[in-house]
């Protein structure tokens, strides 16, 4: 491993949330109608799989790519990787950490003009002391978790997506972000 970290959330904490978060999910939609799960990628991913399982009720898995720009709140694009219809779903989007708000917000609000029954957004990790937006977030497994995290399918530097709990990188290993290049495409990307 190129970098080093501190555990703080065991695998058996983050099996733990994910069971309350599957709890409540389930007395918000009694009915037991499907809800779509849809992971933003690739830090979700593993929050899904979880997720999924632990919801006593039927569920569709989608997952949509979001492309950022040089500054993390610029969208260069997003798209879902498959064709599902949203008009009338129950959907609960997932995300790793939610930070500043202003994309998760132009996500829901693009998904809003399709017509779901509702739409909810779940994270691994909620910030809302750096919110540029009025965004709240449904359902949290661990609220403002300050520094660089991994593990949990989050990676950093491209490592440490696999590691079955979520850790700290050390911050005397945290490097300047990785910078993006190529055109700026500013697109709905959803098809369906």
């Amino acid at each position: 491993m190129s970098f080093g970290y501190d555990e703080r959330f065991s695998p058996a904490e983050i099996s733990r949330r994910v069971q309350e978060v599957a709890q409540r999910i389930t007395t918000d939609y009694p009915d037991e109608s499907p809800i779509t799960l849809i992971a933003i990628l690739k830090g979700a991913g593993f929050f899904m799989a979880d997720l999924a399982r632990a919801l006593p009720r039927r569920v569709r898995i989608e997952y949509i790519d979001v492309i950022r720009g040089k500054d993390d709140d610029e969208i260069v694009d997003f798209h879902f990787m498959t064709r599902f219809v949203r008009k009338d779903a129950d959907l609960i989007v997932l995300k790793d950490v939610v930070r500043s708000g202003v994309i998760e917000t132009y996500l829901l609000n693009q998904l809003r003009e399709e017509g779901p029954q509702s739409i909810r957004l779940a994270s691994l990790v909620d910030r809302p002391q750096e919110r540029k937006s009025s965004l709240v977030t449904d359902y949290v497994l661990f609220p403002s978790e300050e520094g660089i995290l991994v593990g949990y399918g989050m990676e950093y530097r491209g490592e440490g997506g696999n590691f079955p709990f979520i850790a700290q990188v050390r911050a005397d290993d945290e490097a300047s972000p990785l910078e993006h290049t190529g055109r700026i495409r500013f697109s709905k990307g959803i098809q369906g």
